[in-house]
Protein backbone atom coordinates (compact mmCIF):
# COMPACT_ATOMS: atom_id res chain seq x y z
CA UNK A 1 0.00 0.00 0.00
CA UNK A 2 2.84 2.43 0.78
CA UNK A 3 4.32 2.02 -2.72
CA UNK A 4 0.89 2.32 -4.35
CA UNK A 5 -0.60 5.23 -2.38
CA UNK A 6 1.35 8.17 -3.82
CA UNK A 7 1.12 7.09 -7.52
CA UNK A 8 -2.57 6.33 -7.03
CA UNK A 9 -3.29 9.73 -5.47
CA UNK A 10 -1.30 11.48 -8.20
CA UNK A 11 -3.14 9.59 -10.94
CA UNK A 12 -6.48 10.45 -9.33
CA UNK A 13 -5.50 14.12 -9.31
CA UNK A 14 -4.85 13.93 -13.06
CA UNK A 15 -8.21 12.22 -13.58
CA UNK A 16 -10.00 14.91 -11.59
CA UNK A 17 -8.31 17.65 -13.59
CA UNK A 18 -9.29 15.98 -16.86
CA UNK A 19 -12.83 15.49 -15.57
CA UNK A 20 -13.21 19.17 -14.70
CA UNK A 21 -11.80 20.14 -18.09
CA UNK A 22 -14.23 17.76 -19.83
CA UNK A 23 -17.21 19.25 -17.97
CA UNK A 24 -16.29 22.67 -19.32
CA UNK A 25 -16.14 21.61 -22.98
CA UNK A 26 -18.94 23.06 -25.09
CA UNK A 27 -20.91 20.86 -27.48
CA UNK A 28 -22.27 23.51 -29.82
CA UNK A 29 -20.04 22.46 -32.75
CA UNK A 30 -19.31 19.10 -34.32
CA UNK A 31 -15.57 19.27 -33.61
CA UNK A 32 -16.08 20.09 -29.93
CA UNK A 33 -18.64 17.29 -29.64
CA UNK A 34 -16.19 14.81 -31.19
CA UNK A 35 -13.43 16.07 -28.89
CA UNK A 36 -15.75 15.72 -25.88
CA UNK A 37 -16.63 12.12 -26.81
CA UNK A 38 -12.99 11.25 -27.42
CA UNK A 39 -11.91 12.78 -24.12
CA UNK A 40 -14.71 10.96 -22.26
CA UNK A 41 -13.53 7.64 -23.71
CA UNK A 42 -9.93 8.52 -22.86
CA UNK A 43 -10.82 9.39 -19.25
CA UNK A 44 -12.78 6.15 -18.89
CA UNK A 45 -9.87 4.10 -20.22
CA UNK A 46 -7.36 5.91 -18.02
CA UNK A 47 -9.60 5.43 -14.98
CA UNK A 48 -9.81 1.70 -15.67
CA UNK A 49 -6.02 1.59 -16.07
CA UNK A 50 -5.39 3.41 -12.78
CA UNK A 51 -7.84 1.39 -10.72
CA UNK A 52 -6.90 -1.84 -12.43
CA UNK A 53 -3.28 -1.20 -11.45
CA UNK A 54 -4.34 -0.78 -7.83
CA UNK A 55 -5.97 -4.23 -7.98
CA UNK A 56 -3.00 -6.04 -9.53
CA UNK A 57 -1.17 -8.14 -6.96
CA UNK A 58 2.34 -7.84 -8.48
CA UNK A 59 4.96 -5.15 -7.83
CA UNK A 60 4.17 -1.46 -8.27
CA UNK A 61 5.82 -1.04 -11.69
CA UNK A 62 4.68 -4.40 -13.00
CA UNK A 63 1.12 -3.63 -11.84
CA UNK A 64 0.78 -0.75 -14.33
CA UNK A 65 1.98 -2.91 -17.22
CA UNK A 66 -0.29 -5.79 -16.24
CA UNK A 67 -3.27 -3.49 -15.86
CA UNK A 68 -2.65 -1.94 -19.27
CA UNK A 69 -2.33 -5.38 -20.89
CA UNK A 70 -5.66 -6.53 -19.41
CA UNK A 71 -7.41 -3.19 -19.90
CA UNK A 72 -10.14 -4.49 -22.30
CA UNK A 73 -11.27 -7.21 -19.88
CA UNK A 74 -11.20 -4.88 -16.89
CA UNK A 75 -13.11 -2.17 -18.78
CA UNK A 76 -15.74 -4.73 -19.79
CA UNK A 77 -16.12 -5.80 -16.16
CA UNK A 78 -16.50 -2.16 -15.10
CA UNK A 79 -19.14 -1.54 -17.77
CA UNK A 80 -21.15 -4.60 -16.71
CA UNK A 81 -20.96 -3.53 -13.08
CA UNK A 82 -21.96 0.04 -14.00
CA UNK A 83 -25.01 -1.29 -15.86
CA UNK A 84 -25.99 -3.37 -12.84
CA UNK A 85 -25.71 -0.37 -10.54
CA UNK A 86 -27.62 1.75 -13.06
CA UNK A 87 -30.49 -0.73 -13.09
CA UNK A 88 -30.39 -0.86 -9.30
CA UNK A 89 -30.62 2.94 -9.11
CA UNK A 90 -33.54 2.89 -11.55
CA UNK A 91 -35.28 0.28 -9.41
CA UNK A 92 -34.66 2.41 -6.32
CA UNK A 93 -36.36 5.37 -8.00
CA UNK A 94 -39.35 3.33 -9.14
CA UNK A 95 -39.73 1.28 -5.93
CA UNK A 96 -41.77 3.97 -4.18
CA UNK A 97 -45.04 2.91 -5.80
CA UNK A 98 -44.55 -0.84 -5.08
CA UNK A 99 -43.69 0.07 -1.48
CA UNK A 100 -46.99 1.94 -1.10
CA UNK A 101 -48.89 -0.96 -2.70
CA UNK A 102 -47.20 -3.41 -0.34
CA UNK A 103 -48.19 -1.25 2.62
CA UNK A 104 -51.84 -1.30 1.47
CA UNK A 105 -51.76 -5.08 0.98
CA UNK A 106 -50.23 -5.64 4.42
CA UNK A 107 -52.85 -3.37 5.97
CA UNK A 108 -55.62 -5.48 4.45
CA UNK A 109 -54.01 -8.76 5.44
CA UNK A 110 -52.94 -7.85 8.97
CA UNK A 111 -55.98 -5.71 9.77
CA UNK A 112 -53.57 -3.16 11.18
CA UNK A 113 -52.34 0.04 9.54
CA UNK A 114 -48.91 -0.28 7.96
CA UNK A 115 -47.21 3.00 7.20
CA UNK A 116 -46.07 3.38 3.57
CA UNK A 117 -42.91 5.07 4.83
CA UNK A 118 -42.05 1.89 6.75
CA UNK A 119 -42.23 -0.29 3.65
CA UNK A 120 -40.31 2.35 1.68
CA UNK A 121 -37.56 2.29 4.32
CA UNK A 122 -37.49 -1.52 4.11
CA UNK A 123 -37.08 -1.31 0.33
CA UNK A 124 -34.26 1.22 0.75
CA UNK A 125 -32.56 -1.01 3.33
CA UNK A 126 -32.61 -3.99 0.97
CA UNK A 127 -31.32 -1.89 -1.93
CA UNK A 128 -28.58 -0.46 0.30
CA UNK A 129 -27.48 -3.94 1.36
CA UNK A 130 -27.33 -5.08 -2.26
CA UNK A 131 -25.48 -1.92 -3.31
CA UNK A 132 -22.93 -1.71 -0.49
CA UNK A 133 -22.55 -5.33 0.67
CA UNK A 134 -23.78 -8.07 -1.67
CA UNK A 135 -22.54 -6.77 -5.03
CA UNK A 136 -19.12 -5.58 -3.79
CA UNK A 137 -18.35 -8.83 -1.99
CA UNK A 138 -19.22 -10.90 -5.05
CA UNK A 139 -17.85 -8.54 -7.73
CA UNK A 140 -14.59 -7.25 -6.23
CA UNK A 141 -12.87 -10.62 -6.88
CA UNK A 142 -13.97 -10.36 -10.52
CA UNK A 143 -12.44 -6.90 -10.88
CA UNK A 144 -9.23 -7.99 -9.16
CA UNK A 145 -8.97 -11.16 -11.21
CA UNK A 146 -9.75 -9.33 -14.47
CA UNK A 147 -6.96 -6.86 -13.74
CA UNK A 148 -4.57 -9.72 -12.96
CA UNK A 149 -5.60 -12.37 -15.48
CA UNK A 150 -7.67 -10.71 -18.20
CA UNK A 151 -10.80 -12.37 -19.55
CA UNK A 152 -10.29 -15.44 -17.37
CA UNK A 153 -10.96 -13.23 -14.36
CA UNK A 154 -14.71 -13.45 -14.92
CA UNK A 155 -14.55 -16.93 -13.42
CA UNK A 156 -13.76 -15.44 -10.02
CA UNK A 157 -17.34 -14.30 -9.33
CA UNK A 158 -18.02 -14.79 -5.63
CA UNK A 159 -14.59 -16.33 -5.00
CA UNK A 160 -14.37 -14.98 -1.44
CA UNK A 161 -18.05 -15.01 -0.44
CA UNK A 162 -17.38 -17.42 2.46
CA UNK A 163 -14.92 -15.08 4.15
CA UNK A 164 -16.84 -13.48 7.01
CA UNK A 165 -14.24 -10.74 7.46
CA UNK A 166 -14.90 -9.43 3.95
CA UNK A 167 -18.65 -9.19 4.58
CA UNK A 168 -17.81 -6.77 7.40
CA UNK A 169 -14.81 -4.86 6.04
CA UNK A 170 -15.99 -4.41 2.45
CA UNK A 171 -19.04 -2.24 3.20
CA UNK A 172 -17.20 -0.32 5.92
CA UNK A 173 -14.30 0.54 3.61
CA UNK A 174 -16.65 1.39 0.75
CA UNK A 175 -18.54 3.79 2.99
CA UNK A 176 -15.24 5.27 4.12
CA UNK A 177 -14.12 5.67 0.51
CA UNK A 178 -17.29 7.13 -0.99
CA UNK A 179 -19.89 8.22 1.56
CA UNK A 180 -17.60 9.65 4.22
CA UNK A 181 -15.74 12.03 1.84
CA UNK A 182 -19.04 13.35 0.48
CA UNK A 183 -20.37 13.94 3.98
CA UNK A 184 -17.12 15.67 4.90
CA UNK A 185 -17.39 18.00 1.91
CA UNK A 186 -21.05 18.72 2.63
CA UNK A 187 -20.29 19.61 6.25
CA UNK A 188 -19.81 23.35 6.60
CA UNK A 189 -18.37 24.45 9.97
CA UNK A 190 -19.28 27.85 11.36
CA UNK A 191 -16.38 30.15 10.66
CA UNK A 192 -16.28 33.89 10.08
CA UNK A 193 -14.61 35.44 7.07
CA UNK A 194 -13.99 34.36 3.50
CA UNK A 195 -10.40 33.40 4.25
CA UNK A 196 -11.36 30.95 6.99
CA UNK A 197 -14.15 29.52 4.84
CA UNK A 198 -11.70 28.93 1.99
CA UNK A 199 -9.17 27.35 4.33
CA UNK A 200 -11.88 25.13 5.84
CA UNK A 201 -12.99 23.94 2.40
CA UNK A 202 -9.41 23.30 1.28
CA UNK A 203 -8.64 21.23 4.40
CA UNK A 204 -11.89 19.29 4.14
CA UNK A 205 -11.31 18.63 0.43
CA UNK A 206 -7.76 17.43 1.09
CA UNK A 207 -8.89 15.17 3.92
CA UNK A 208 -11.75 13.79 1.83
CA UNK A 209 -9.34 13.09 -1.04
CA UNK A 210 -6.87 11.28 1.20
CA UNK A 211 -9.69 9.36 2.87
CA UNK A 212 -11.02 8.25 -0.50
CA UNK A 213 -7.64 7.07 -1.77
CA UNK A 214 -6.59 5.41 1.46
CA UNK A 215 -9.90 3.61 2.02
CA UNK A 216 -9.97 2.35 -1.57
CA UNK A 217 -6.44 0.95 -1.35
CA UNK A 218 -7.30 -0.63 2.01
CA UNK A 219 -10.30 -2.28 0.35
CA UNK A 220 -8.07 -3.49 -2.46
CA UNK A 221 -5.59 -4.89 0.06
CA UNK A 222 -8.37 -6.68 1.95
CA UNK A 223 -10.11 -8.15 -1.08
CA UNK A 224 -7.00 -9.13 -3.06
CA UNK A 225 -3.71 -7.87 -1.70
CA UNK A 226 -1.76 -10.43 -3.69
CA UNK A 227 -3.39 -13.30 -1.82
CA UNK A 228 -3.80 -16.25 -4.25
CA UNK A 229 -6.81 -17.57 -2.32
CA UNK A 230 -8.71 -14.44 -3.38
CA UNK A 231 -7.44 -13.60 -6.87
CA UNK A 232 -6.79 -17.22 -7.87
CA UNK A 233 -9.13 -19.34 -5.73
CA UNK A 234 -8.39 -22.58 -7.60
CA UNK A 235 -4.60 -22.42 -7.52
CA UNK A 236 -3.11 -25.82 -6.83
CA UNK A 237 -0.97 -26.35 -3.73
CA UNK A 238 2.75 -26.53 -4.22
CA UNK A 239 4.31 -29.95 -3.50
Amino acid sequence: MRKTLLPHLAANAVLLALGYYWLGIGESHTLTLVWSLFLAAFIFGMTCWVYGASLVSSGAQQAWRTSFRHLPAFAAAVLVLACIYGLLSLFAIRSRQPAFQLASWLTLQLRKPVRPTATAEAFNLVIGLVRWVLLPVFCMPVLASAANSGWQGFRAFGANHRNLRLWVLTPLLLLAAFRAPMLLLAWVPRVHGFGLESLSFALRALLAYLLFGGAWLALVFVTSGGKPRFTQPKTANSP
